[in-house]
Formats: structure tokens, C-alpha cells, sequence
């Protein structure tokens, strides 16, 4: 079976192994946890089966859900409702604690369902969750979402990333919880990307999961300079560079820049220009008949179609770049 190598945040992704109980499917998601996949919009009650250990098939278990008695013996059912997931441990006659269950509930994948832990990009009229950018090919890539307002305390559990072709990445999620870095361990830039990339993760409130799954992409296709910074104005020259991030060498990874020129008063992004034009120099000049106006300038990559990085502007009137 083909399937993608992941590379898990935490824990290894692994299945082992899935029962069902009328419409709901139990399955174990890492080692020690446990997910009810139920319809959410309709009351639910399911039975989850528990196993302390097979070393323990001899040894009076007790099984707790929080300070509370919730059954005896190594292997045990118990019922959850809708929503409420629990941690179950179990212990010896003496009180020893010998191993712990965690029991997660997950909305069943649906067009309609429910989304609780996130919300989409505001700029985008996209079914977006998750976006994902690289300031360069060196196989590091950043991924950015915004929570709901109820779900703020909401962490990350668990991620799964991989390519077709087997490549190893490593993960990190952010130390604000808004985003998380990855790494391509195999990476090497000159290299041609054969498959995309596959990205899952999943987001713990409480005892809800849910999965966000980003749509297979390139590397190529995240591809987002950093901001260009104009080094020199003389007069109506405006001079600046690559930036420090961008690949090397520059002969490879060529950029091609976009000025525009706009009215002193109005923002980059206006659709009120006076001047718009794309050059591979690092050199522009201006003739405009105002003494004041707005210059400009913004980066991508020549040979890919990907993202214009954000505007950088500069204020004739004031000579000074921003």
C-alpha cells in the first residue's frame, strides 16, 4: 500500500486499530489515546472499550476517571457521551498507577460540519484554515492559523506531514500556539520536487479533536520573499537588494520586482496608480511630475507562480524608505 512517511509532532501517527459500535468508529491515534469519531448534531452515547495492559491480565485492576471509581479488571467498557471524553487510569489494589487512557471525541467528516477550533483566513475567499509560506528552497516552511474565540486555550496534539516519495520532516509548533515551522530533513534546493507535500493537523479543546488537512502542495507554490528593503534614494532613483533570506546563488533563484507609483496620500495596494511596471533590475527611476507621491516595490519568484511578497513603500515627499 502506498502510503506517505510521517514525520509526527510529539507522537507517531499510527492506527492500530478501529472498531465500530453502530454509527460510531473508535480508533486509537497514538499510543495511549483513544478517538470517538461521532455526528455531533445528533445526541450520541458510545462504548469505548479499555485495556490497562496485557502484562496485567493477573493483577486486580481499578480503573479511575479523574478522583472517581470507574470500573475493576484489565479490560473494561465505559460510556461516553456526546462530547465528554475523559482520562481513565488504571492502578493496582494498592493504588499504583500502571497506565492511563485518553479518550478524545472527533466531529465524523462531513461537508457541513461544524468547525470550533478554527476559523478561515479573513483574506481569502478560500475554504482555508491553515496557510503555509516559505521565504526561501532551503525546505523550512512556516504554517499560520487563527483560533476561535471560544477555543483560545486549544493546543496542538498531533502532526502529520510527509511527501509521496518518502521524504522526513521535522515539526515545531510555535511558542505563541499560532503556528508551527517544519523542516525538510532530506532537502536539498536544487533539487526538483517529484511529489507534493501532505500536511494534517490536529487540534485538541478539552477532550474535542479535530483534524485540519491542508490541500498537497509544492514547495514551489508557498514560495514568499521577505519584504524588499530600499537601500539608497537619490533624487527619483530608487536603489535596493535581495533580501538576506532569498536562496543563493541569485543567478538560480532570480526575483523579478513590481514598482508602482501612487498619489502621496493613497496606500499601495490602490488601484489609483500611476505608474506599474515589473523590472529584474534593482534600480528604478521615477518620472512622475509631482513632487510628492508614493513609490512602491514588492519581489516574487521570476520562474515560479507564486506569491508577491508584502509592499514595501517609500514617501517621496519625506525621502525616507519604510
Amino acid at each position: 500500500m502506498n502510503m506517505l512517511l510521517h514525520n509526527v509532532l510529539y507522537l507517531i501517527l499510527h492506527v492500530a486499530s478501529s472498531s465500530q459500535y453502530g454509527t460510531e468508529t473508535i480508533e486509537t491515534l497514538m499510543p495511549n489515546v483513544k478517538v470517538v469519531k461521532v455526528d455531533l448534531k445528533i445526541f450520541t452515547e458510545t462504548q469505548v472499550p479499555l485495556l490497562c495492559g496485557d502484562s496485567y491480565q493477573d493483577t486486580e485492576v481499578i480503573w479511575m476517571k479523574d478522583s472517581e471509581r470507574e470500573g475493576q479488571g484489565n479490560q473494561i467498557k465505559v460510556k461516553v457521551e456526546e462530547m465528554m471524553g475523559a482520562n481513565y487510569s488504571c492502578h493496582n489494589a494498592a493504588g499504583d498507577y500502571l497506565n492511563h487512557t485518553l479518550v478524545l471525541v472527533q466531529d465524523i467528516p462531513s461537508p457541513n460540519r461544524t468547525r470550533r477550533v478554527l476559523e478561515k483566513s479573513h483574506d481569502t475567499d478560500e475554504d482555508e484554515y491553515i496557510r503555509c509560506l516559505a521565504k526561501n528552497y532551503n525546505g523550512t516552511f512556516h504554517c499560520f492559523w487563527n483560533k476561535t474565540k471560544n477555543q483560545m486555550s486549544a493546543v496542538v496534539a498531533l502532526v502529520q506531514v510527509g511527501r509521496f516519495s518518502g521524504r522526513n520532516f521535522s515539526c515545531s509548533v510555535h511558542s505563541d500556539g499560532a503556528g508551527l515551522t517544519c523542516v525538510d530533513l532530506d532537502s536539498c534546493s536544487f533539487a526538483e520536487e517529484v511529489s507534493r507535500i501532505d500536511l494534517t493537523v490536529y487540534f485538541r479543546s478539552n477532550y474535542l479533536l479535530e483534524d485540519y488537512t491542508i490541500t498537497p502542495f509544492y514547495m514551489r507554490e508557498i514560495v514568499k520573499t521577505d519584504k524588499i528593503h530600499i537601500t539608497k534614494v537619490e533624487g527619483n532613483t530608487f536603489q535596493w537588494g535581495y533580501p538576506a533570506t532569498w536562496s543563493l546563488p541569485h543567478s538560480y533563484y532570480p526575483l523579478t520586482f513590481q514598482v508602482k507609483v501612487v498619489h502621496f496620500r493613497e496606500r499601495c495596494d490602490s488601484e489609483k496608480q500611476v505608474l506599474l511596471k515589473e523590472t529584474k533590475e534593482t534600480k528604478f527611476t521615477v518620472v512622475h511630475s509631482s513632487k510628492k507621491y508614493r513609490f512602491c516595490l514588492r519581489a516574487k519568484d521570476e520562474l515560479v507562480d507564486c506569491p508577491w511578497c508584502q509592499w514595501t513603500d517609500c514617501d517621496k515627499k519625506e525621502s525616507t524608505p519604510r
